[in-house]
Order: structure tokens, then C-alpha cells, then sequence
């Protein structure tokens, strides 16, 4: 119950329309409908008194209310008067459950909005955990036996949580505000009218006969699971039979042992038919418990009038006969949300830790403006990072001056750490030892809004969405450019068509993902597009030549350093001689191998030749099936 109430006070703040007044009304109207249906016995008993010209003994409560209301009135107003108290309960429940409908739909949405909101602002890497933590058994039915579950990367179970789970949560939700105060409400004014009336021996009886049943029905609840999971081993084990059988049949005829295997897979398959005529019997038993005693509530009645030695008019038989199912009822609700909030507790936690992520980064307590930022000299000051229950360090004591306005290339073999470093320059990830600086400042006295500002990124794993490219280049600028400043940097990454809205494409064309409209090539370049007008001090590309043709990287490459505008370029690459850069750094297993500039590299370092060698050689390598290898790119000129 405490993660539900978590959750339902994180959502309120993304619901419309004052949150706090709807909860309100739709716990009241369910106390109201309560009220109501502890009520109606007690009419309708006092209609029938009064229709059998009896007057009904005098009690405190809206029964005995309306007892005094109707005495001595005609039959035929006494039953108006009731049908019209029908009506209104009815009324008002109807009301109560399409508030609650309604109060389900406001709190799915805010759900999904507060879910998207912590998955956005998270980690991703503890969103990715948590996903993971979502998927773990606890947190959905076992798999069937002999059948593996797929393997799922915990953002795709947080794609389910959002789309799926947060309905089923605001529909538990709303059961519990509305189902809650209507059981209790009912029961209370139930239990206050027997009381009232003598009538309590009844709503004893009828608790024990509540227990009674839960009992009976947990203990026949083992016996399915018990008898079901039998049934599963034993065809398990038919199909596991046959499938060897079959898969043996020749071996099986020369071997003479035809008929044996027949005579095991006849006793694989009566033991399944026992198993699951054993189950259906323990189903058909578990199924009929609530039936009988249901029937038996009428016996209840009979021992309270005993016990109570009154005589009791037909109106009040009448009103006890209504009384006991309906408490029954309302002891099974209060009993189902019970079971309903053991059932779900993994998935309310799921969400519960989704919700409660922190923000990264974590906004710092005395954030320094931009302003604050005097060059744009990066300076990485004995930086290490460890991942998080990793043993070994992925950057080791790494220590590097990038002058304002140098354009620099870093590169080292696959797992060297020059992604992590990119990772951390942005912080997506924080150092674990050391800091980094631009221009004086570190970067943890920078709020995050501002990081978004600094840094103008083309990542290995950027995107394009699925808008216009209009759109897509504007896309979280506070002051979006006009069209004619898109068309001109369209033009500068050569992206001619587009500016000049040839061949049907243009800045209202949608980007579509499936099938493509835009090549590879054409992507990277209005993603460079996008990154070149954001009016941010320091661009960071990683891998930018990625999964492009040797040709099309050198351009692109090349078109990056020509569009820099004097702005510090940091550019991840497995082609450092493609790009004219200031100096070039060279990293091994975290660490620094060697820096300086191409021409210098190459005479001095054994570890930059070999990837030079590896990289030229990967270029020159054909695609696949299709035409032969692209040319080999020669190496860069010196400057």
C-alpha cells in the first residue's frame, strides 16, 4: 500500500484539473454508493412490512428514518417511495463508477508522463537497470515449463511498463480509492443497523462463515496449483517422449524396440490424463466452495433468529435474507484488494524505483552561469572512471589540455575508453576520480540545461525522429532558426536538394524510418546540419564516419573541420588521418599512448601506424555482395 500512495503523490503533480478534488469526489461518491447499499435491505424490509400492513418496530438509521416516513401511508406509495431510494442508489453508483473511469484514464496518462518524464531525465544506464530489475522474476508470471523466456534489455520492459503497466496500476488504484471506502462504509452501516435491530448473532455468523470460506478457498487455491503443476510435468513429459521417439524411429526398428517405446509413451500419456482428471476434479471442487456457502447463508439466519429469541416479521426476515450476501460481498472486496496489492506489489515497486530515479545530472547546489566559463580550453585534470561493479578502471589517471579553438582527433582500438571519455565530457556519466574543466569551470558547477547549450554533439548513436527535417534541425532550440539559416547550412554540408527543395525533398520533408527515405550518408549530414546551428562553444562528434563509405567519410569529415568556425572540436575517430586536426591523441586501455600531430604520430608511434593500418585496411575492405571495394583513402597531406 505505501508504494501505491508513493506513486499516486508523485503522478498528482501531472494531473489535470485539481488532482486532490477528484481523488475527493471519487472516494465520496463510492462512501455515498456505500451508504446507499447498507441502506436498501433495511427499505426494502420496511416496504414489505408496510405492504403487509405491519408497522416496522422503530430504529435509529435512514431505515428507521424512512419507517417512520411511510407509516401508516398507502402500499403503492410505501413501494414508490422504495423504488425511487432503488433508483437514486443506482444513480449514484452509476455515477461513482464513471467518475472512477474517468479518474482511471487522467491517471494512466499522468502515469505514462511521469514515467516518460524519470525515464528521460535518469541515467540511462539506471533506467536500463531498472528495466532489468522489472523483468526479474518477482516482477511477472514464471515462464511455462520447458519454455525459455526471450531475453528483453531492461528499456524495452520499461517501453512495457509505460504502455501496459501504468494502466493496470491506475486501474488498481482507482479500485483501491473507490473500493475502499465503499466496503468499509457499507459494512459499518450494515453492521450499525443489525446492531440496532438485535440482529447481531448475523453479522457474527456471517464473519465466521467469511473465514470459513477463506479458508476453504486458500487451502483448495494450493491444491490447483499443487494438481495444475503436476499436470504440466506430466505433459511435459508425453512431449518430451515423443519428441525422442519420433526423432528415433529407424533406430528404434532396427532395434527391435518398437513396441516398448509405445508402451512408454501409453503410461507418459495415462499419467497425463490422471494428472489432469486429478486437476479437474481439485478445479471443479475450488469452484464450488464459494457456491455452497453462499447457500448456507439462509442457515446463518435461521441460528441468528434462534439465538436472538425475538420474533421477527416478514419484513425483517426479508432485509436479513438481502443483509448476509450483500455482507459477504463487501468482507470478499476488502479481502480481493488485500490479494490484489500482494499480487502486485512487484509491479508497484517496479514503478515505484522507475519514478524515484534521480535525475542526471543532478543539478548542483550553487550552479555558476555560462558567463562564468572564461575560454574554452577543456582541461581533464587526472580523470579515472570505473563503471559501477566493475573491477578494473575503463580511464585510468588521464590528464589532457585541449587549447580553445583546436580541433583534436582521439582514437585507439575498440575498448580503448574513447567513448567513455566523449560520455563523460557530456556527463552522461560522472568521472570517479579526477574533474573536468572548460574554460576554469567545472563541469559539475554547470547546471544541466546549460550542458545542453555548451556542447553541440553528433554521437555515434544519434538519431533523427520522425518529423520534418525542418523539425529536426530546430529541435530543442528555445529560438528555433529561420528557414533561410537552415537552407544555408543545408547547403554547407551539401545537402543541395534540401535546401533548394529539389526532387520533391525539402525542410517539410518527414524523415521515415521504415522504408528510409534518406540514406546514411544524407542522415549524418542533417544531423551535422542540426548540430552546426546549435550556437554552443564546444562541438563533440563520436565516430561521425561510422558505418559510412570511405568517400563519404573523408567529405563529411573534412566539411566538419570547414564548418568548425574556430569553435573546440573534439572528434572520436577510427580515420584520425581524415581529419585536419590541431594534434591527434592516442589511447591504450584507458590511458594515454602518445599525442601530437598526424605527421608526428606516424613517425613516433608503433600503436597510431597499426591504426592507421587497420583503418585504411577496413575501408578498402568490400561491403558485402554488391559492386567491388571502395578505394582505399590516401593519407592525409601534411599541414
Amino acid at each position: 500500500m505505501r508504494d501505491l500512495w508513493r506513486i499516486l503523490r508523485v503522478v498528482r503533480r501531472s494531473l489535470r484539473g485539481g488532482p486532490l478534488f477528484g481523488f475527493v469526489l471519487a472516494a465520496g461518491l463510492a462512501s455515498l454508493a456505500g451508504v446507499m447499499a447498507g441502506v436498501l435491505p433495511g427499505l426494502i424490509g420496511v416496504a414489505i412490512g408496510a405492504i403487509q400492513g405491519r408497522p416496522a418496530s422503530p430504529s435509529p438509521g435512514l431505515a428507521g428514518l424512512f419507517a417512520r416516513l411511510v407509516s401508516g401511508q398507502s402500499p403503492w406509495l410505501v413501494i414508490v417511495a422504495t423504488l425511487v431510494a432503488v433508483t437514486i442508489s443506482v444513480g449514484v453508483t452509476m455515477a461513482q463508477s464513471r467518475k472512477g473511469s474517468e479518474l482511471s484514464a487522467e491517471l494512466t496518462a499522468a502515469l505514462r508522463v511521469e514515467l516518460v518524464r524519470a525515464a528521460l531525465w535518469a541515467s540511462p544506464r539506471e533506467v536500463d537497470a531498472a528495466g532489468a530489475r522489472a523483468l526479474a522474476p518477482k516482477g511477472g508470471p514464471p515462464a511455462p515449463p520447458g519454455v525459455k523466456a526471450p531475453a528483453v534489455r531492461g528499456f524495452e520492459a520499461v517501453k512495457l511498463v509505460i504502455a501496459r503497466d501504468a494502466a493496470a496500476v491506475s486501474d488498481f488504484a482507482v479500485a483501491v480509492i473507490t473500493g475502499l471506502p465503499q466496503a468499509i462504509v457499507t459494512l459499518l452501516v450494515l453492521a450499525f443497523e443489525l446492531a440496532t435491530g438485535g440482529a447481531w448473532p448475523v453479522l457474527v455468523g456471517t464473519a465466521l462463515l467469511f473465514v470459513l470460506s477463506r479458508v476453504l478457498s486458500d487451502r483448495a487455491s494450493r491444491r490447483v496449483g499443487e494438481r495444475m503443476q503436476a499436470m504440466q510435468r506430466s505433459d511435459t513429459a508425453v512431449f518430451g517422449a515423443l519428441g525422442e521417439m519420433l526423432a528415433g524411429t529407424e533406430e528404434l526398428r532396427l532395434l527391435g524396440a518398437r513396441q516398448t517405446a509405445l508402451t512408454e509413451v501409453q503410461d507418459a500419456a495415462h499419467r497425463a490424463a490422471d494428472a489432469r482428471r486429478s486437476f479437474a476434479a481439485a478445479l471443479a471442487a475450488s469452484g464450488q466452495i464459494k457456491s455452497v456457502l453462499t447457500a448456507m447463508s439462509p442457515l446463518v439466519i435461521l441460528v441468528a433468529l434462534r439465538l436472538s429469541g425475538r420474533v421477527y416479521e416478514a419484513g425483517d426476515v426479508a432485509k436479513l435474507l438481502l443483509v448476509t450476501p450483500l455482507l459477504l460481498a463487501r468482507f470478499e472486496a476488502l479481502d480481493g484488494l488485500r490479494s490484489g496489492l500482494l499480487e502486485r506489489a512487484p509491479l508497484l515497486t517496479s514503478l515505484r524505483d522507475l519514478l524515484s530515479l534521480p535525475p542526471h545530472p543532478p543539478e548542483p547546489e550553487s550552479p555558476l552561469s555560462l558567463a562564468a566559463i572564461a575560454s574554452d580550453e577543456v582541461v581533464l585534470d587526472h580523470v579515472g572512471y570505473r563503471p559501477e561493479g566493475a573491477k578494473d578502471d575503463v580511464l585510468c589517471d588521464l590528464s589532457l589540455r585541449i587549447p580553445a579553438g583546436a580541433v583534436v582527433a582521439i582514437c585507439g582500438a575498440s575498448g580503448s575508453g574513447k567513448s567513455t571519455l566523449v560520455r563523460l565530457l557530456l556527463r552522461l556519466d560522472d568521472p570517479t576520480r579526477g574533474r573536468i574543466e572548460v574554460g576554469g569551470v567545472d563541469l559539475t558547477r554547470l547546471s544541466p540545461r546549460d550542458l545542453a547549450r555548451l556542447f553541440a554533439v553528433l554521437g555515434q548513436a544519434s538519431v533523427l525522429f520522425e518529423r520534418s527535417v525542418a523539425q529536426n534541425l530546430a529541435l530543442g532550440l528555445a529560438d528555433p532558426p529561420d528557414e533561410a539559416a537552415m537552407r544555408r547550412i543545408l547547403a554547407r554540408v551539401r545537402l543541395d536538394d534540401l535546401a533548394e527543395d529539389k526532387g520533391g525533398r525539402g525542410l517539410e520533408a518527414v524523415v521515415r524510418k521504415v522504408p528510409p527515405n534518406f540514406s546514411g550518408g544524407e542522415q549524418r549530414r542533417i544531423m551535422l546540419a542540426r548540430m552546426l546551428l546549435r550556437d554552443a562553444r564546444l562541438l563533440v562528434l563520436d565516430e561521425p564516419e561510422a558505418g559510412l563509405p570511405a568517400a563519404t567519410a573523408e567529405e563529411l569529415l573534412g566539411s566538419v573541420v570547414e564548418l568548425s568556425a574556430g569553435r573546440t572540436t573534439i572528434i572520436v575517430t577510427h580515420a584520425p588521418h581524415l581529419v585536419k586536426s590541431t594534434f591527434n591523441v592516442v589511447l591504450d586501455k584507458g590511458r594515454i599512448a602518445a599525442m601530437g600531430t598526424h605527421e608526428e604520430l606516424v613517425r613516433t608511434s608503433e600503436t597510431y601506424r597499426a591504426l592507421l593500418s587497420e583503418g585504411q585496411r577496413k575501408q578498402a575492405a568490400p561491403p558485402g555482395p554488391g559492386p567491388g571495394p571502395m578505394p582505399a583513402a590516401p593519407p592525409r597531406p601534411p599541414h
